[in-house]
């Protein structure tokens, strides 16, 4: 089974060749450079073979193989990044297609159903139903602990007091 790990997303376009800026925000990642990055097109993921590549820290300029002109690579900016993997890593589960998963609590139990995915500069949040009402959830390891993709679950140890902040 193949599965998509979350790497960050394509920033902005670089020069006159359709070269582009990707911030990377899943530092947890391995990466082979001869495999496509998987860039996510309708909610379905699309590979794009790199043709050339440089990376600094967080950020990564990228040329694609197919993506020769700067107005190419506009179209393609803002777009989310994943990468395949053949391993089951629940623990690098980074996801912008959690819409409509459960939330089961260790503590509270079912929880409510994720209506958005909200990505935040320091934080991705995960707007939650819970009895009639809305409240964020940070997307982040430690409070989402694991998840079944195909049940559309995502499993989570939400601090004491987060609920009730957010209503």
């Amino acid at each position: 089974m193949i599965n998509l790990l979350y790497v960050g997303f394509i920033k902005k376009t670089h020069g006159f060749k359709g070269a582009v800026k990707i911030i990377i925000e899943n530092t947890e990642i391995s990466f082979i450079e001869t495999e496509p990055l998987m860039l996510e097109i309708n909610k379905k993921p699309v590979p794009f073979f790199i043709e050339d590549i440089s990376r600094k820290d967080t950020e990564w300029l990228v040329k694609f193989e197919d993506i020769q002109t700067v107005e190419e690579a506009e179209e393609i900016v803002g777009l989310s990044i994943f990468i395949e993997s053949d391993e089951d890593n629940a623990d690098q589960f980074w996801s912008n297609n959690t819409v409509g998963f459960k939330i089961i609590d260790e503590h509270l139990g079912p929880i409510g159903i994720v209506i958005e995915h909200l990505e935040r500069p320091g934080q991705d949040l995960l707007e939650v139903e819970y009895n009639g009402k809305n409240f964020y959830l940070p997307f982040a390891h430690g409070i989402i602990t694991g998840h079944d993709s195909e049940k559309q679950i995502l499993y989570s140890n939400i601090p004491d007091g987060l609920i009730e902040i957010n209503n």
